[in-house]
């Protein structure tokens, strides 16, 4: 009996078809653990009402936490600063509008990115606000990129392009030779971003003409949106308004350190401005002083480098030990323990201790917004104080011999301009650029069925809006509405060291702590090591401290 072979071609087709058969059954089994999988709920579900829940606390509300409790678990509003709205609202078309713009400052090659900010942002808020659109770019933008994203809003949308003279940096004040020196130089150390030019320019742009510019300084605020940022909650309320009602004149919704190899001559020209100008600063200052609290008396030059009160009274007794031997009349070396010369010798000989960022008791953190997420009042960095201090840092020329960014300057800005009640921390927006992420918990007891705008067409490409109705389940002390996070993992930005601070600094049990006085302290200790020394006991075993 002949049996027939089969053919190549026939093998092939059968490998092909197995190869589709198995990547279809992969996409139905992501999809129904996309759909019924993880941590998620059905805005059916009964913790969707339209009422608040008289249960839950208010902003001036108490609670205690146990040790370690993280930031994302707790409830942290103040009278200083609170979201403007914990869990949702039903957006209401026609209601008042400010005067704002949200401004993307991009390229054309960046049309992608762009087309996944706009539509994250129209789906998640502007479809039911409508606020404008500003694209600028230092090139003009091509046909394509202005068709495209006109696409994906229903709101006005005008480009605009950066003035030479403004993105580039002045021929006159700049010596050729150090400016590409400084630029290399900074690749070579692997400095990030360092090496290139165009994101030089681009932080001086933003840090000097963003506001001047005639697209953006008609309006009285902006919400700045990166491209390839991505929106994770539904933002039902105006916060243009809500920031206008309630004082707020800055807004951010990530708080993280710089690098300091970036910044490293940034903050002692700043404290030069402030010495120069004898400005007294806002009590935002503190964001970014790594120990706010500060010494006074005439030994000044030998504690001010610290900042433990523990080792602070161990050294002050120390240095009374000493200056009481030295004073002891008729003194011989039986009067001197070996054990009280070492801890003297020890002390006076001890070398001082080095900071890279510590100038007048004041030592910078590091810390800053991230100001590819701001929303702000476009006065704010219009006003003359905050030009003087740009112009400043313009003729210190670290917008190219370091790599001053945007956001830290923008920090150090505030502390000189706003007190923290002026700030508000927009912990209900979620968020992501790049790698880094804040995602926050959805209200218990305050989210609202999605009802798109009656304008809203979403993009054909938004595959995750058949999905609307799949968000994560409410949790105590949540704040989003109809939040749904990345399941793959992240780091929540809300467990910074900066975000602690902004915390510890807003609560409403908070007090800046009061300069210690170092004379007070020696006299204290002095008076008590005399007294227990006059009485027989040696030196060396007196400890006081």
């Amino acid at each position: 009996m002949l049996i027939a072979k089969r053919s190549p071609t026939f093998r092939y087709n059968r490998s092909r078809l197995l190869f589709w058969a198995v990547t279809v059954g992969l996409l139905i089994l992501t999809l129904i653990v996309f759909v019924f999988g993880g941590n998620v709920t059905d805005q059916s579900a009964s913790d969707f009402t339209l009422f608040i829940d008289p249960s839950l606390p208010t902003p001036n509300s108490k609670q205690v936490y146990p040790p370690g409790a993280k930031i994302t678990d707790k409830y942290i509003s103040s009278k200083k600063d609170s979201p403007f709205q914990i869990g949702c609202l039903v957006p209401q078309p026609g209601d008042e509008r400010a005067d704002a713009v949200l401004v993307v400052l991009a390229r054309n090659s960046e049309l992608k990115d762009v087309i996944n900010s706009m539509s994250s942002l129209e789906r998640h808020f502007n479809q039911w606000y409508n606020y404008p659109w500003v694209f600028l770019n230092d090139e003009p933008f091509d046909e394509e990129f202005k068709k495209e994203v006109m696409k994906y809003t229903n709101s006005k949308v005008e480009f605009g392009q950066i003035p030479i003279e403004e993105w580039n940096f002045k021929k006159e004040s700049v010596d050729p030779l150090i400016y590409e020196e400084s630029i290399n130089g900074q690749g070579d150390r692997k400095i990030l971003y360092g090496n290139m030019e165009s994101y030089h320019k681009m932080c001086r742009f933003f840090l000097g003409y963003f506001y001047k510019h005639e697209l953006v300084k008609k309006h009285e605020w902006y919400w700045r949106v990166e491209p390839g940022v991505e929106f994770y909650c539904d933002i039902t309320y105006d916060p243009f308004l809500e920031m206008e009602s309630r004082g707020k004149k800055y807004a951010f919704t990530v708080f993280i350190g710089e690098l300091y190899y970036t910044v490293p001559g940034l903050f002692k020209t700043t404290k030069q401005f402030i010495k120069e100008r004898a400005i007294q600063v806002k009590d935002s200052w503190n964001l970014f002083n790594l120990h706010p609290k500060k010494m006074v008396g005439s030994s000044l030059d030998d504690f001010d480098d610290l900042d433990n009160m523990d080792y602070l009274s161990k050294r002050m007794q120390e240095k009374v030990k000493f200056d009481t031997l030295l004073e002891k009349q008729g003194k011989t070396d039986s009067d001197i323990s070996p054990i009280l010369l070492k801890d003297t010798f020890t002390w006076l000989h001890a070398k001082p201790k080095l900071y890279e960022d510590r100038f007048e008791q004041e030592e910078y953190n590091l810390c800053h917004f991230w100001s590819n997420f701001e929303i702000a009042k476009t006065s704010l960095f219009r006003s003359s104080l905050y030009e003087d201090y740009f112009q400043y840092l313009e003729n210190a020329g670290g917008f190219y011999k370091e790599r001053w960014g945007d956001a830290p300057v923008h920090l150090l800005a505030v502390g000189m301009l706003l007190d923290l009640k002026e700030i508000h921390y927009f912990r209900d927006i979620g968020y992501k650029h790049s790698t880094l992420i804040h995602c926050p918990k959805n209200a218990k007891g305050r989210q609202v069925p999605y009802e798109p705008a009656l304008s809203y067409t979403p993009p054909s490409a938004r595959f995750g809006e058949v999905f609307a109705k799949k968000i994560d389940k409410p949790e105590p002390n949540g704040v989003g509405c109809r939040c749904r996070c990345p399941t793959n993992g992240y780091t929540e930005m809300e467990e910074s060291s900066c975000l602690a601070t902004w915390v510890e600094l807003t609560n409403d049990d908070y007090h800046e702590p009061k300069p210690i006085n170092l004379d007070d302290l020696e006299k204290r200790i002095g008076r008590q090591i005399r007294r227990l020394h006059e009485a027989g006991k040696e030196l060396h075993r007196i400890n006081v401290a």
